[in-house]
């Protein structure tokens, strides 16, 4: 019996497609989400900026005032140390409002600001 042997153009095209199929697959992987979260400054006095026109305008004056502004990166300890003076706190903007609402609590009771 005769050996069978594959033509050339299938084999280039086989290895056109497995290549193919790996360069996705590895390509896949470069495309991920940021792994860094998004982050929020929030008042330690647990007073909501939101609701606050004021304080709205006092976050941004402080925030420039600190260069801490959160569009540019995540900010320098120099930057999170003014915040921290003003009364601001750096957290996850996931869990923000839980963190603004225990400040709230500890406010209402009488704790340490801070």
């Amino acid at each position: 019996m005769g050996h069978t042997r594959v033509p050339v153009v299938s084999e280039r095209r086989s290895n056109l497609v497995y290549s193919s199929i790996a360069g996705l697959i590895l390509l896949s992987g470069c495309v991920t989400t940021s792994t860094i979260p998004e982050m929020a400054w929030v008042r330690t006095d647990g007073r909501k900026i939101a609701d606050d026109a004021v304080l709205l305008q006092q976050g941004k004056s402080d925030i420039s005032a600190c260069d801490a502004n959160l569009d540019s990166g995540t900010p320098t300890a120099s930057a999170r140390g003014c915040m921290a003076q003003k009364g601001y706190v750096l957290v996850r903007r996931d869990q923000a409002e839980d963190v603004r609402a225990a400040y709230a609590a500890g406010a209402q009771r009488g704790g340490p600001s801070r």
